[in-house]
């Protein structure tokens, strides 16, 4: 009998979504872990790994904090010309690179909400659009992007990605990033690659250079020779 009401108390927590935790993704350099998190905070603490700092995901100045929502970082105001946007990133450490892979992440609008996510990143100061998310409106399902980083290159220093809104209809609508979950396993929002120390290039001393030049007169000269 005890066992059996543990099982039923379990299933009850699982459908209340009480018992949700969210795991990292393989190959995670930098991760948002969103279960138990409120729509209420100012920001998410993000988490890093080795020879990576995380910085938290905040708000562009644009948006706004909706009512709590559960298990993700939620926002208004999608209808701001400017500053629309949600933001996250991470520092490499001095001496080492990382080598980019994937961004994933979880997202949900309200009917009055973004219609798009616009992907861009700090690397061009967020001119280029590197991908775009459409939101389903209507059924207000969640979608779990899987955004291709590869094409950026090794990445040293900060990085951001920011996520802007377009399409919204009413500053009350609302947008929010959420676990990545593509078959009923909830994982951080991440980004994937792999970090490795710079390999830094060794000078060739001046005797070597003098040595080079003194070889390739002989060779001249027993050219001349040899004619």
């Amino acid at each position: 009998m005890k066992k059996t009401l543990v099982l039923i108390c379990f299933a009850i927590l699982c459908v209340t979504g009480t018992a949700r935790a969210d795991i990292a993704m393989p190959n995670m350099i930098a991760g948002w872990n969103m279960s138990g998190v409120s729509g209420q905070p100012v920001s998410a603490p993000g988490t890093g790994s080795s020879d990576v700092t995380a910085y938290n995901m905040t708000r562009g100045a644009g948006l706004t904090i909706p009512s709590a929502t559960n298990n993700a970082f939620n926002s208004s105001g999608w209808t701001a010309s400017s500053n629309n946007y949600v933001q996250f990133g991470f520092n490499v450490a001095s001496g080492y690179s990382a080598n980019l892979s994937d961004l994933y992440f979880g997202t949900k609008a309200s009917a009055t909400g973004p219609t798009q996510l616009l992907v861009k990143t700090s690397l061009d100061n967020y001119a280029a659009t590197i991908a775009t998310i459409n939101e389903d409106n209507a059924g207000g399902t969640y979608s779990n992007p899987d955004v291709s980083l590869s094409r950026l290159g090794a990445v040293t220093g900060d990085f951001y990605i920011r996520l802007y809104g377009s399409g919204a209809t009413s500053s009350n609508g609302t947008a929010r990033v959420s676990a990545y979950d593509p078959s009923g396993t909830y994982y951080y929002d991440s980004i994937t690659g792999t970090v490795g120390q710079n390999v830094a290039s060794t000078p060739i001393p001046a005797g070597v250079w003098l040595l080079g030049s003194g070889l390739a007169g002989l060779v001249g000269i027993k050219k001349k020779l040899v004619k």
